[in-house]
Parts: C-alpha cells; sequence; structure tokens
C-alpha cells in the first residue's frame, strides 16, 4: 500500500528552460559559459556548493561577478537573470498535489538554492493561489540540507526525519540518476519525462503498484 509521495521540484512541478538562462547570462550579465555549471539535474562547482549549502546568496553572486564581462553587476540583475530558469508551475499540477494530498503524505525533495527557491514559491502561489508549505507535509531542500541529489545522503536524511517506510512511498523525479538513488533506497520510483502529463503518469505508475 502506498502512504506517501515524495515529488521532485524542478522539471517535475515546476517547467525549466535552461536555454532562455544561458542566453540571459550571456546577453545580460556578459558571463558566456555559465552552461558549464547550469545543468538540468545537478549543478557544477561553485554552482553546486551553492544548492548545497556550502556557499551562501553572497558569495555566489560575487563568484557570478567575478566571471561576468559586463561591469556592475548587481544582486538584483543575477538573481533576475537566474529565475529565467524558472518558467511556470501548470495549474494543474498543483491541484493534483490537492487532490492526492487528501489520500497520501506528500513530501518535498529538491536540489535547490535560496534564490531559486523564492522564485518557486511565487510561481506556485501565482498557478492556483496556494503557498507551497500548505501542500507538502514537509519539504526538504538541499541548500537546507547541506546535501544533494543523486547521493544518498539526503534520501536518508529525509526517511529518517519523515518516518516513511520506503516500500510504502512513491518517490517522481525528472533525473534518472536521481531515480537509480531512490530505487537503491527501497522507494518505489517514477522517472517522469517533463514533456508528458503528471497527473496522467502519476496516476498509472499508483495503478501499477496496486493503488486503486
Amino acid at each position: 500500500m502506498i502512504r506517501n509521495l515524495i515529488f521532485d521540484l524542478g522539471g517535475v512541478l515546476v517547467s525549466l528552460d535552461r536555454k532562455r538562462c544561458l542566453d540571459n547570462f550571456s546577453a545580460l550579465l556578459g558571463f558566456d559559459d555559465f552552461g558549464d555549471y547550469l545543468n538540468a539535474y545537478a549543478q557544477k562547482g561553485f554552482f553546486a556548493k551553492f544548492e548545497n549549502g556550502d556557499i551562501g546568496p553572497m558569495q555566489f553572486r560575487d563568484e557570478v561577478r567575478s566571471r561576468c564581462r559586463v561591469e556592475n553587476v548587481s544582486d538584483e540583475m543575477i538573481d533576475s537573470t537566474l529565475d529565467t530558469f524558472l518558467t511556470q508551475v501548470a495549474p494543474y499540477k498543483v491541484k493534483l498535489l490537492l487532490d492526492l494530498k487528501e489520500k497520501y503524505n506528500l513530501f518535498l525533495l529538491s536540489n535547490v538554492n535560496p534564490i531559486a527557491w523564492k522564485k518557486c514559491c511565487e510561481l506556485f502561489l501565482e498557478a492556483q493561489g496556494v503557498d507551497i508549505e500548505d501542500v507538502f507535509e514537509k519539504l526538504y531542500l538541499s541548500f537546507e540540507l547541506n546535501a544533494s541529489k543523486p547521493g544518498t545522503a539526503i534520501y536518508n536524511k529525509v526517511i529518517e526525519d519523515s518516518g516513511i517506510v520506503p516500500a510504502e512511498t512513491l518517490f517522481i523525479d525528472d533525473s534518472a540518476a536521481n531515480i537509480e538513488t531512490g530505487r537503491q533506497m527501497g522507494l518505489n520510483v517514477l522517472l517522469y519525462d517533463v514533456d508528458a502529463n503528471l497527473e496522467d503518469e502519476v496516476y498509472k505508475a499508483l495503478a501499477a503498484l496496486g493503488e486503486e
């Protein structure tokens, strides 16, 4: 019996546009190789440290500024340009979560940084007028936990803190590496195709696990 659902954020609930973000970093900030650091699933270099909570927003912005050809790049310019990676939360996805919440315990597990997290909360609220913190039992964010997917440490923290039984849990993520770790931890898993309908995919996965 499935009692718990763990959702990824970026790619699953929040739509992403990596190309738009990279184009803006180059055109607006003169940071032409930001693509070396920004990945759809797991970041690299100083960006990975930011999402892992090893450096804070000010250090991250200073790292960005040091790589920009444009002079006098402000904090606001960096934040707003980074936010262009995040496009929207489809309203039907919020409705889906609210429907699922009536039967299952919902948790969020995300590799995310403080700047992007603020924008994600805004997009979530805009979608259906619902606060993301009111939807999930608990939010597990990489920058707060000092651990990131696909490493096992963050999964162990979620399982131990929430008290969930992995065999009674479905984990939904769009990264094959993250899904594989989830599988190794004993979770039921759904590798989500970002072009598919999330509602259809979740209910198909639940049906395959014997849920009506």
